[in-house]
Formats: C-alpha cells, structure tokens, sequence
C-alpha cells in the first residue's frame, strides 16, 4: 500500500513539474516575442508594458497546454521506463 502511495505521489510531482515546465516555456516566449514586437512595430513603446502584456499572454495560452502536455510526458515517460524495466528482464 505504501508503495502505491508513493508512486502516485511521484507522478503527481512529475506532471506537476512538466505543467510548470510548460507555462515557464510560455510565458518566457510570450515576454520574448512581445518585446521584440514591441522594438520592431512599436516606435517609443514602453518595454516593461509589452514585456508584462507578453508575460500575462503566454503564461495565459501556455496554461492552455500545459496539462495535456504533462499527462502526454508523463505517458512517454512511463513508457520508456516500462519497457526499459522489461527489456533488461527478458535478456
């Protein structure tokens, strides 16, 4: 029992960490293209405006995708540590 226990535990923390892993990706992409936007198309822009805009937008669509793709990495992950496990006890 213990041991399900903690193994629930491990893949709560792991799609946890894939989900901020995903938002982290997205909000510095966000900061990242609205800045540079901002340089570009936006003579005088104010940057730290176009940089929190930017921020909010891709932490906002990043939040989207991000608990899709954790159970996806999660999958993937489980996976490969299903058939390394069975690999190595068939030879």
């Amino acid at each position: 029992m213990f041991k399900i226990i903690l193994t629930a535990l491990r893949w709560l923390f792991l799609w946890v960490y894939y989900i901020s892993l995903v938002c982290f990706a997205g909000a510095s992409l966000g900061v990242v293209t609205h800045f540079t936007f901002a340089i570009f198309l936006r003579p005088g822009a104010d940057f730290a405006y176009y940089a929190a805009l930017g921020f909010t937008n891709g932490l906002k669509y990043g939040s989207v995708w991000a608990g899709g793709a954790g159970i996806v990495l999660c999958v993937i992950r489980a996976r490969r540590e299903y058939m390394s496990r069975h690999s190595l006890s068939e030879k």
